[in-house]
């Protein structure tokens, strides 16, 4: 009896000491592939690059507006400088009614550190675009009456920017076909309030009151100090997008027309992309993009107020 109670005591001593059999584990499931994604449909591609567009030209207006507008004056008063200067120099530059565009006479004002500023026959916003403008109505710099001119006040160079630091005694030179008059500051006014100067022979240089939201002009009025030349008269009457504060809306048609064809050209540039390739696409793109940008800009500036 004792030797069978000793035996089934070390069994079970025997059955403890052995490890317990873990569970088995399951078999871990297998790894999903990563679903592919999905490119965006073409027409979303260009709905999308349409609105982008949109945002990137408001902001390129301004940035043209304020910035590059200048770029382009400069140039234009370059090519116009070098144009009249040999027309002095051969005795042709125009001493009555002429082309509008065409450069007529050179302002210096040295209070202003102006110097070699042309002014361009008429006062349309796309004429003042290139500097200056005279108004038709009026004779030339240095002729015997008033003579009118109007400038920019913040784009295009905004030569006229600070046009209301002239004082009165500052000189003012006009370099035309018939030779170089001398003007004297003499008074200032607005629209609504002319310069009060009763002299006849005058120059009346005008702008806008105002570099922001502008409603009115102010004008500056110079007597002249010199001979007076010849008037050979005949003078145009200006039309209601040459009078001050006036914008071109002959300038609305181009402007549908070359922003129809900067959405199609986007639009196009996008599809591409999405059939063969972005980098190629853009590149041929983009030259063409910024000509016709340019254009709107051009065209949307010339609706502003011309001394604006």
């Amino acid at each position: 009896m004792a030797v069978s109670e000793t035996l089934t005591t070390a069994a079970e001593a025997a059955a403890e000491a052995q490890p317990s059999a873990r569970p088995a584990e399951p078999a871990p499931a297998p790894a999903r592939r990563p679903a592919r994604p999905t490119r965006p449909q073409p027409v979303v591609q260009a709905v999308g690059a349409v609105l982008c567009l949109a945002a990137l030209l408001v902001l390129g207006f301004f940035v043209y507006l304020y910035g590059l507008s200048g770029v382009s004056e400069a140039r234009e008063q370059s090519t116009l400088y070098r144009t009249f200067a040999g027309q002095l120099g051969q005795a042709v530059a125009p001493v009555g009614p002429t082309a509008e565009g065409a450069p007529v006479a050179i302002l210096d004002i040295p209070s202003l550190g102006i110097s070699g500023l042309v002014v361009v026959e008429g006062t349309t916003s796309g004429d003042l675009m290139r500097g200056p403008g005279h108004v038709r109505a009026s004779v030339l710099p240095g002729q015997a009456g008033v003579s009118v001119v109007y400038g920019r006040v913040a784009t295009f160079g905004a030569p006229f920017a600070h046009l209301l630091r002239l004082n009165r005694g500052d000189v003012i030179t006009a370099t035309t076909g018939q030779g170089v008059s001398k003007y004297e500051v003499e008074s200032f006014g607005t629209a609504a309030s002319p310069a009060p100067d009763p002299t006849a022979d005058r120059l009346v240089l005008e702008t806008a009151d105002s570099a922001t939201y502008p409603d009115g002009a102010v004008m500056v009025s110079a007597d002249l100090r010199s001979a007076a030349q010849p008037n050979p008269g005949g003078r145009p009457a200006i039309t209601p997008q040459e009078r001050y504060l006036a914008g071109d809306p002959g300038a609305l048609i181009p402007l549908v027309f070359w922003s129809q064809a900067l959405l199609l050209t986007s639009v196009g540039a996008v599809l591409a992309g999405h059939r063969w390739s972005r980098r190629p696409a853009l590149l041929c793109a983009a030259p063409v993009a910024f000509a016709l940008a340019w254009s709107v800009y051009e065209n949307l500036a010339a609706l502003l107020p011309n001394l604006y």
